[in-house]
């Protein structure tokens, strides 16, 4: 299935490409891309390039949980960058899409540092990260775990905040508790990977591997955004929609008063915006062009 989806990307990109006009064709580059983790790990994303831009400036660009690098926000946010100048990279992480899941969220700073590497080999100066969704738990983890001189501040969409309070919110405490410790007590036994399957309400059921879980919700994770954040002097945009109803709308604000510094952090609340923010895209696309270009001109 997996290959099925990639070769309909590729025929996709070769009737965008074959429906440009011959001077759009000299101005882009995009190309499907692979990179190779520090840990072995494939993935891969999509690189887009403007070739007349005069600047080397790029964003690498993070999904979020169960979601890959041409859906949702990914579908547009890139391309509207890069048609304003930006060299961006989206890229699939080792558990994109709605499959079962088996990795640690720490495995999370290999498969980013991937794509750092990859535009900082290309040239690519300053590099910025976005994240959307749990991604924006990923860009942060990424920043505090690495303190990455390369990366010139994040931007985060639809931040859901502390995973296992996120589940709590959608599921309940008692059942949120429950598969925590259900995937504690095989941890502790050593049985980390054995699959669980399990409940998620309304979105069905899933597989996980009691790592997964406990990496993700447990006391010891460090998927926690609010003590990540709490770790990073970079300047950090924060967007929410006031219509998402898969977050808590106070977590963006509850991020920025985390910070080593509230200046450092913006946010940016749209009236309306859902999760994928569907019918205010330009309204996003204009936010954080505007705020990139402020980081490019010390503004």
């Amino acid at each position: 299935m997996r290959y099925i989806k990639y070769f309909a990307l590729i025929c996709l990109l070769v009737l965008i490409g074959s429906g440009q006009s011959p001077r759009a064709e000299e101005n882009i580059n995009i190309q499907l891309v692979r990179v190779k983790t520090d840990d072995g790990v494939s993935l891969t994303g999509i690189l887009r390039c403007p070739r007349m831009s005069k600047e080397k400036a790029c964003v690498i660009l993070i999904h979020g949980y169960s979601g890959n690098f041409y859906s949702g926000v990914m579908a547009f946010l890139p391309e509207a960058l890069m048609n304003k100048g930006f060299a961006t990279l989206a890229i699939n992480m080792r558990d994109h899409d709605r499959g079962p899941k088996k990795s640690r969220f720490e495995e999370n700073r290999y498969d980013i540092g991937a794509a750092v590497e990859k535009m900082d080999r290309s040239g690519y100066s300053p590099i910025f990260l976005y994240g959307h969704s749990m991604g924006t738990n990923r860009v942060l983890y990424y920043l505090e775990a690495t303190h990455d001189p390369r990366i010139k501040g994040a931007i985060l969409t639809g931040p859901p905040g502390n995973l296992f309070r996120w589940n709590i919110r959608m599921f309940g405490l008692k059942t949120a508790e429950q598969v925590l410790r259900q995937a504690q007590d095989l941890v502790a036994g050593g049985k980390g990977d054995q699959w669980m399957l399990v409940s998620l309400g309304p979105l069905g059921k899933a597989l996980y591997t009691a790592n997964h879980v406990v990496s993700l919700r447990g006391a010891n994770t460090v998927s926690d955004p609010f003590e990540n954040i709490s770790k990073i002097s970079k300047p950090i945009l924060i967007v929410q929609g006031i219509a998402d109803h898969l977050v808590d709308l106070n977590v963006a604000d509850r991020l920025r008063n985390s910070a080593v510094s509230s200046s450092n952090v913006t946010v940016v609340k749209i009236p309306g915006a859902d999760h994928r923010f569907d019918r205010h895209r330009q309204d996003l696309v204009n936010i954080v062009h505007r705020w990139l270009v402020n980081r490019l001109h010390g503004r």
